[in-house]
């Protein structure tokens, strides 16, 4: 069934393992939205939602193969902690085939929050299913100080989040009614300003992009805005939210069953609260 509205995905690295749960269930049950909107962690959830890829986003955050680990904490000082190439080309061409066509066939929008390091805004980039090409995924999981900044056209990008993790104001623009929110951080969440060696760190690895210092440093004062709009907008019954109802896990956890249990978190909780999901959509179509 498909469901004329907007899904947004939160980032959040491997906190994703949540949202995949929750996929996983409306997968399930054959519910797919019009349009999806991805930011970092949530674009690959999003792409293989879209492409009716049941398991695939489990199986890229859950990894028992050492073979296959793409997190390498000790590479901090020397090159990335995340191998991007492994996530972005060998999972998708070989490891864990993405199935293009399938993509194709799902024939609706699905927008990548992005970060353009020149001028610290926000873009909503596509893949290029027809040419393989994960470029634009790889640019909006660009994680701060854990990846690479990434070129597309010479135009240098960073995580979709540094400059909007939730885009509830973007997907409230569209002509979609129905607006749906995955978040990874449960009710209450405040985020809080980097330490000082985080800062330093950041103006060490970004000075050639001063709006993308400028946008990370006041990052959770943007973060927390969005968050207290979302609350309202979800008690008054205009869009629903998703969320974890436990503490989250670290945005690079590698213990399995502590992924695990995340995954089966999310994939429980939509399933308790399936009903009110169904109501919820229906009244916000009215």
């Amino acid at each position: 069934m498909e469901i004329q509205a907007t899904i947004i995905l939160e980032g959040g690295a491997n906190r994703g393992v949540f949202t995949a749960g929750v996929l996983d269930f409306l997968m399930d049950n054959d519910i797919y939205f019009s349009n999806i909107i991805g930011v970092s962690a949530g674009s690959s959830n999003g792409l293989n939602y879209a492409s009716h890829q049941r398991g695939r986003s489990k199986k890229t955050i859950i990894i028992d193969n050492k073979e296959n680990r793409y997190i390498h904490k000790s590479r901090f000082f020397t090159s990335s902690i995340l191998d991007m190439d492994k996530l972005f080309k060998t999972f998708p061409e070989e490891t864990f085939p993405f199935d293009y066509e399938a993509f194709i066939k799902y024939n609706h929008e699905v927008e990548l929050v992005a970060t353009n390091c020149t001028t610290g805004e926000c873009e909503y980039l596509k893949i290029d299913p027809t040419n393989k090409n994960m470029d634009s995924c790889r640019a909006s999981c660009s994680m701060p100080l854990a990846a690479p900044v990434v070129e597309l056209d010479s135009i240098p990008y960073v995580d979709g989040s540094v400059s909007n993790s939730i885009p509830i104001e973007y997907a409230q623009e569209k002509s979609n009614k129905v607006v749906v929110l995955v978040l990874t951080q449960k009710a209450g969440y405040i985020k809080k300003d980097s330490d000082k060696l985080t800062k330093a760190l950041i103006s060490i690895k970004y000075k050639k992009y001063p709006k993308i210092i400028n946008s990370l440093v006041d990052r959770a004062q943007r973060y927390n805005e969005k968050i207290a709009i979302i609350d309202e907008l979800e008690k008054k019954g205009e869009i629903f939210v998703i969320r974890p109802e436990v503490d989250t896990i670290s945005h690079l956890e590698e213990n399995i069953d502590i992924l695990n249990d995340f995954y089966l978190h999310g994939f429980s909780l939509i399933e308790k609260r399936f009903l009110e999901f169904q109501k919820n959509i229906k009244k916000q179509s009215q």
